[in-house]
């Protein structure tokens, strides 16, 4: 049976809404209550749509991830010929804007930034979906740059390095009693400034990495 476009309209309402609220609020202290007070909707509505508040902010989490990739795809627009560093880049570039970039992803960045700074345990799993993709696409840049010396461990190590240093700019944004990072407003231009730096920083770390492992394998050879 097809929905109805009242029902459909209903649904976006409540989509949209709720974004507002988890963003303001966060998971936790954000009501169903407050939701449908701002959808113009009653509770009954959450239930007939997304059968729980669980349900609801799975889907509105899915939209804010879906519209994050859409503003700042993890390929960065580049083509088939892009080296792996450029692709690093973009990748970083990618991250680094998802997750600092509040103005132009407007609720859907501040969610996504919630969960990073209060973790749930409601998309655990859908996190793990909607990431892979990401992960995939940053192992496999990371296995070009550090050569076939590289064991698994070096990725892994290395995936965290970069990822870690995306996150804690956000983390350290959303503590208070830490210091600040930036004395001025964030804006675009200093998080591309910050994409870059990391980049740089995470090349030049790799590039020895590579060394490192690449001189123990020959060394290996030789002493047998």
């Amino acid at each position: 049976m097809a929905i109805r476009k009242d029902g459909i309209k209903s649904r976006e309402n409540l989509l949209r809404a709720a974004a507002e609220v988890f963003a303001e609020k966060g998971y936790q202290k954000a009501t169903v209550a407050q939701i449908c007070q701002k959808a113009g909707s009653n509770i009954a509505s959450v239930n007939y749509h997304f059968t729980s508040k669980d349900e609801l902010y799975i889907a509105v989490w899915k939209k804010a991830f879906e519209h994050a990739l859409q503003v700042y795809p993890a390929d960065g627009g580049l083509d088939q010929t892009a080296t792996p560093p450029q692709r690093l880049g973009a990748l970083i570039h990618c991250l680094l804007h998802r997750i600092l970039d509040d103005g132009t992803l407007g609720f859907a960045g501040q969610i996504l930034l919630r969960e990073l700074g209060e973790p749930t345990e409601v998309i655990g799993n859908i996190m793990l979906d909607v990431v892979a993709p990401l992960r995939k696409l940053a192992r496999n840049i990371l296995s070009e740059l550090l050569g076939p010396a590289a064991n698994e461990r070096n990725l892994r190590f290395c995936e965290l390095s970069i990822v870690h240093q995306c996150l804690a700019t956000s983390f350290r944004r959303s503590r208070k009693n830490f210091p600040r990072v930036f004395e001025d407003e964030i804006t675009i231009e200093i998080i591309d400034e910050l994409a870059e730096h990391i980049t740089l920083f995470s090349l030049a770390g790799i590039s020895a990495v590579r060394k490192k492992w690449k001189n123990m394998k020959q060394k290996k050879k030789a002493d047998r």
